[in-house]
């Protein structure tokens, strides 16, 4: 039965995939039930939706190079946002050319098989393919962000835009709302352009604006009585048309893959670790307003990056190091246990429950993961434990949306990591052994 399943794949040959950032499956099913997304109602019929665990932690950084490496931070390389440089307390924003594994479309690149990739998170600057990849968030040039470099001239004579101008999103609410529809319709533009134009194999296309959106309008999503709920319904029922759009221009003979790299919920308070660690002792500061890690005491043991990253002052690891080899395990579990004790902390792993590769020199020792509606933050320079700002919503490690076409899954748990494995599968290619993630078509039932 498997083995008839795996030819019926191949025969397909191609695979869509369509990101949306940050969508809880629990918030498409709602969706589906009051009408807003009939087409999604509709594939939900033809296939497996259901619910996908993304990484730790639940960033994008981390989740989307999980999908589409197929393997842990531990060997891929990315754990944030920001990371330490090593020999030194500075930071740096990790892009493309930091990621130690190699993508599905350079996997895919020998095999002569051809990629499209639009708005892909953590891809930035654009790297040669076999293919076209249009770069995602964090990318600030879009000269940068385009492979081959020929295309640059079509997509800014569309005016596509990258992300939405979200920053002000919470005071120039209006502004805000106009930009995020207009970025949206751009991106359409772009895709169909290229799906209608271009020979493919693989094509991912990702809306990150419903990321934007969670963040500064999760309770107005939420909420009906919002003032800008029904903006908030009509960008999804305008996604759901866009998504029909995509879908039924591939046609039926394509394998569908739905998905988000984390789910979303409400935020209530931040939580600020690192005031924890100084009230405690484990964190001195030499400034009592820090503005960099520059202004860590060589004394402290232990800091904390967003969103959760415990890292200890080891000697031998950190350049002006204070804690002994000795005494690691002692301080990772005292550590633990006082992080287990703060309302909004749910779980602290060590490292090495998490991860494992060739890049584990670089992981963070601790690593927590909050509570429901507690959002934890790296700042250094907080006076409180509990905070508020302008976000709405927050990450979270559960719920995160996947549907696959044609397919249902007895699986017990779903991770994001599982991916890249099942698309290559369906692509009736093989599967390389330091892939952590596991095919989803080895554990299927085909829908008829």
């Amino acid at each position: 039965m498997l083995k008839r399943l795996r030819r019926r794949f191949k025969e397909k040959e191609k695979v869509l995939v369509i990101g949306l950032d940050g969508v809880p499956h629990r918030s498409i099913r709602n969706f589906i039930k009051m009408g807003v997304m009939p087409f999604m109602g509709k594939l939900s019929q033809q296939g497996i939706m259901r619910e996908m665990i993304s990484s730790i932690p639940p960033v994008s950084s981390v989740a989307w190079t999980n999908f589409f490496t197929g393997v842990n931070p531990g060997k891929h390389g990315i754990y944030g946002f920001m990371e330490r440089k090593p020999d030194s307390y500075d930071i740096y924003f990790p892009n493309a050319t930091h990621i130690k594994s190699p993508p599905l479309w350079n996997i895919l690149s020998q095999y002569n098989k051809r990629t499209i990739a639009i708005n892909i998170p953590q891809t930035y600057p654009a790297q040669p393919l076999n293919g076209i990849l249009v770069s995602g968030f964090v990318a600030i040039d879009l000269e940068k962000s385009v492979y081959p470099p020929t295309l640059y001239d079509t997509l800014k004579g569309m005016d596509y835009r990258i992300d939405v101008n979200y920053r002000e999103a919470a005071e120039k609410k209006d502004e805000f709302f106009n930009d995020l529809f207009y970025t949206l319709d751009k991106r359409r533009e772009a895709i169909l352009h290229f799906l209608k134009r271009e020979e493919w194999d693989l094509f991912i296309a990702a809306f990150t604006g419903t990321d934007r959106l969670h963040h500064y309008f999760w309770h107005e999503l939420m909420e009906t009585g919002g003032d800008y709920h029904q903006k908030c319904l009509d960008y999804y029922r305008a996604l759901d048309t866009i998504i029909k759009k995509i879908v039924s221009s591939v046609g039926k003979d394509v394998t569908v893959i739905i998905l988000a790299d984390h789910g979303f919920t409400l935020l209530e308070k931040e939580l600020y670790p690192n005031t924890w660690l100084k009230e405690e002792g484990y964190l001195k500061l030499k400034n009592e307003q820090p503005v960099s890690l520059g202004d860590i005491d060589p004394a402290s043991q232990a800091f904390i990056l967003d969103p959760g990253r415990v890292y200890i002052n080891l000697k031998g690891k950190m350049p002006e190091g204070c804690v002994d080899p000795s005494d690691y395990d002692t301080l990772c579990q005292k550590l633990r246990e006082g992080f287990l004790s703060i309302k909004g902390i749910d779980k602290v792993f060590r490292m090495e429950e998490l991860y494992s590769g060739g890049a584990v020199e670089h992981a963070p020792d601790l690593v927590l993961l909050s509570q429901s509606r507690y959002d934890i933050k790296g700042s250094l320079g907080k006076g409180e434990l509990y905070g508020k700002n302008k976000f709405s919503g927050m990450h979270t490690h559960h719920d995160a949306l996947l549907y696959i076409r044609g397919l249902n899954s007895n699986r017990e748990n779903v991770y994001l990591i599982d991916i890249a494995p099942t698309i290559l599968e369906c692509l009736g290619l093989p599967i390389p052994p330091d892939m952590d993630g596991a095919s989803l078509l080895q554990n299927i039932i085909q829908r008829d």
